[in-house]
């Protein structure tokens, strides 16, 4: 396989998008993040991932999926990617953040507090 078809994980977190994250997105990785210990599993993440639009839009995890919430997912889905590999598609998120491991999820992901240690924007 070319090295330009495989997936690159980013070493360092997309600090400028993490900044620019609407207040929903920031809501949503915290959902993720806060639901991975939980949920770590492969059928478990599968849930996580496709459950934080749901809990969003005030469902539960086993709601069925409207087209909205379709439109929804595949945005989350989007912003993890590119968040993870700085690309817009990749492979299965539940088997991505499984290889990946919660510690460098959370390095990766984590919208820090300005102010705080590590807090993106923060001199560190």
């Amino acid at each position: 396989m070319p090295a330009e078809d495989r997936t690159q994980v980013r070493a360092e977190p997309d600090r400028e998008r993490l900044e620019r994250l609407a207040p929903a997105q920031r809501e949503a990785l915290k959902l993720l993040l806060d639901g991975l210990d939980g949920h770590w599993s492969l059928d478990g993440l599968a849930s996580l991932v496709y459950g934080v639009p749901k809990i969003q839009a005030g469902l539960p995890l086993h709601a069925p999926a409207s087209p909205e919430l379709k439109t929804a997912q595949r945005e989350l889905f989007v912003l993890l990617y590119e968040l993870l590999v700085g690309r817009d598609t990749g492979p299965r998120l539940p088997t991505l953040l499984l290889a990946l491991g919660a510690d460098r999820i959370r390095s990766l992901l984590t919208v820090a507090q300005p102010g705080r240690p590590g807090a993106v924007g923060s001199a560190s």
